[in-house]
């Protein structure tokens, strides 16, 4: 190979090495060898997850970023009792999780599951929007406020494993129940959430029918 060729497959393989991902227990095992730059790389990557859940679980968005922050800052501090034999996603979920239960038993009352930001960012009066749009809206406000009502170890179970996509053992390690525990809360989260949301949904699909029926017809001929 000639020189020029050497120089540049070691340039490409540098920087490849550099740009290729750590996996969780090389990024914790770096951080407790007191290389605390790298914990930004599970911020990152675990952030929005984490608002999401505390959001599913509390239906208020800047609780859920609270619980998220305060979730980031105890873990970073238990880093030098975590085993990496467990799983660092497992071992977080379970921190944020934790939180957000101390929290809903901290208020006396539930804040109301809405998301006025959502309305906020829409262009206009939201009157003027398609109906199709706000009844889409209403529909989804009408879930977050069903999920909500769950009982917690059935919301958390749904939430777990239906919105942030966990296998039931994960689930059951973040829970600390077994999997089917975790698979009897799912699945009766699940019918309480068909049976809270049935009306609405049928009331959405009838609405929807009818605007796009009523787009269909032509307009007589003058």
């Amino acid at each position: 190979m000639h020189a020029a060729g050497t120089v540049l497959y070691c340039v490409v393989f540098v920087v490849f090495r550099k740009a290729a991902p750590l996996d969780d227990s090389t990024i914790v095992g770096k951080c407790q060898t007191g290389q605390a730059e790298f914990y930004g790389r599970l911020v990152d990557k675990y952030s929005a997850r984490i608002i999401n859940l505390g959001y599913a679980m509390m239906g208020n968005r800047h609780d859920a970023e609270d619980v998220a922050q305060e979730a980031f800052v105890r873990a970073y501090k238990g880093l030098a009792k975590f085993q990496k034999k467990a799983k660092f996603s497992s071992w977080l979920y379970q921190i944020a999780l934790n939180l957000c239960k101390d929290h809903l038993k901290a208020k006396s009352r539930h804040a109301r599951p809405t998301d006025d930001e959502q309305l906020a960012n829409l262009d206009g009066n939201p009157k003027d929007q398609a109906p199709r749009v706000i009844i889409q809206d209403e529909l989804s406000g009408k879930m977050r406020e069903a999920i909500n009502k769950l009982p917690v170890l059935y919301r958390e179970a749904f939430v777990l494993r239906h919105l942030q996509g966990l296998e039931y053992e994960d689930v059951a390690m973040i829970t600390m129940v077994p999997a089917d525990t975790v698979r009897v809360r799912a699945y009766r989260a699940r019918e309480m959430l068909r049976e809270s949301l049935a009306p609405n949904v049928d009331t959405f699909w009838r609405e929807k029918a009818a605007k796009e029926k009523g787009k269909g017809k032509k307009e007589p001929a003058t």
